[in-house]
């Protein structure tokens, strides 16, 4: 089992991403909970160039991206699936599509081909935690420091989030979307088990 956890910025995805990893240790079910950017050893330094707003081309923030995406697959996600684990992952490629694509501006074609050549698997569920855009600002600055795709704004948000309802909507077969604009945490992840429990994920 291969499950994405997708999002703006603080729509809640680590917070479930680690409820699901906790509740699946508890079923004994062998999982690995990983993310995007800096989720292989290594990556911490891709992490860092990519959310600190150090890069001035559009491109590198891209390719950065697409770099430690490809090593991610290699080190952690395609061998622990390969092994049978199931693989609970906080962003991939989805992310890219919505940030670089519709927020950016850089074309979607190229990232759908590159992500076919590399072979990047694909999610056997993506969930998408939907959030209004004011309300991500708003929870992204009430954590402190923000990083270069919090301090972009809500009108930036908005384009983030319309990508991932298009894409969602275009591949609905993949895709869960749950509102967590007005749920506490436990509420989100009751929903969350239902959904993937519809899915007979479980």
């Amino acid at each position: 089992m291969f499950i994405t956890f997708e999002g703006l910025d603080g729509s809640g995805k680590s917070t479930q991403a680690k409820m699901l990893a906790k509740w699946l240790n508890e079923k004994e079910r062998r999982i690995v909970l990983t993310r995007e950017p800096g989720g292989w050893e290594g990556g911490a330094v891709l992490r860092d160039m990519a959310i600190s707003g150090q890069l001035k081309h559009p491109w590198s923030e891209a390719y950065l991206f697409l770099l430690d995406r490809a090593e991610h697959v290699a080190k952690v996600i395609q061998p622990s699936i390969d092994k049978g684990l199931d693989v609970l992952c906080e962003r991939y490629h989805d992310s890219t599509i919505a940030y670089q694509v519709w927020g950016r501006g850089l074309p979607g074609d190229i990232f759908a081909e590159l992500a076919e050549l590399a072979a990047f698997p694909r999610p056997d569920v993506t969930v998408l935690f939907d959030l209004p855009p004011d309300a991500a600002v708003k929870r992204a600055a009430g954590r402190g420091a923000r990083d270069v795709f919090e301090s972009e704004g809500v009108s930036f948000m908005t384009k983030i989030r319309d990508g991932y309802l298009s894409i969602a909507e275009n591949d609905p077969g993949r895709w869960v979307i749950i509102d967590c604009s007005s749920k506490d945490a436990n509420s989100v992840f009751r929903s969350l088990l239902d959904e993937l429990g519809k899915r007979g994920l479980f």
